[in-house]
């Protein structure tokens, strides 16, 4: 990988640690988020995540901006690597760490595992010896439905010890009657 090429993707690391952490820290108020990320977010941006999609520069504004009136969190950041595709001119920025949900910090903080993906195209210079500007089209959040259904109380102990169990058993004893059925041999 050539030096300027190098510096550019560092530079993009940091530019999207920062903003994960701006997004990902409800203590932020919401004319941070407007002043540091939404310059960054282009009019046709998504969102994503396993409850929910929407799309547009203000929805997104006015989501995250409601994620941090209505719920407490943090992240912790455990891997961040940014991709340029052939050309250099789109990437793809992939964040890995754990959502802290603190919603009942009195009581429990649920540490949530959170893959982050954020494709950019990147803005030229806008004046000589400046920085190349990613503009976001879309953030996807990614985090197991299963593993937020197991955290809670009661509700997740069923799911764990009966119905993944239940689950598994009924699988396997479909999988078998397939395979009869079909006229394939038991594996060993």
């Amino acid at each position: 990988m050539r030096r300027v090429e190098r510096t550019l993707i560092q530079s993009l690391e940091e530019r999207f640690r920062r903003i994960t952490e701006l997004l990902y820290d409800t203590r932020v108020p919401a004319d941070v988020l407007d002043e540091e990320v939404l310059p960054f977010l282009a009019e046709d941006v998504s969102f994503t995540d396993p409850w929910q999609r929407g799309a547009g520069r203000e929805t997104y504004r006015r989501g995250a901006a409601g994620f941090h009136c209505m719920f407490s969190f943090d992240f912790d950041i455990t891997q961040l690597n940014v991709q340029l595709e052939e050309g250099g001119l789109k990437g793809r920025a992939i964040v890995d760490g754990v959502m802290n949900l603190k919603q009942f910090s009195w009581l429990y903080t649920y540490p949530l595992r959170t893959i982050l993906v954020y494709d950019f195209t990147l803005l030229a210079p806008t004046s000589p010896g400046g920085d190349f500007k990613p503009l976001i089209h879309a953030h996807e959040e990614m985090w197991s439905f299963g593993d937020m259904i197991a955290a809670v109380p009661g509700v997740g102990w069923i799911y764990k010890n009966l119905f993944r169990r239940g689950f598994s058993y009924g699988f396997l004893a479909a999988s078998a009657l397939c395979r009869r059925v079909k006229g394939m041999p038991s594996p060993v």
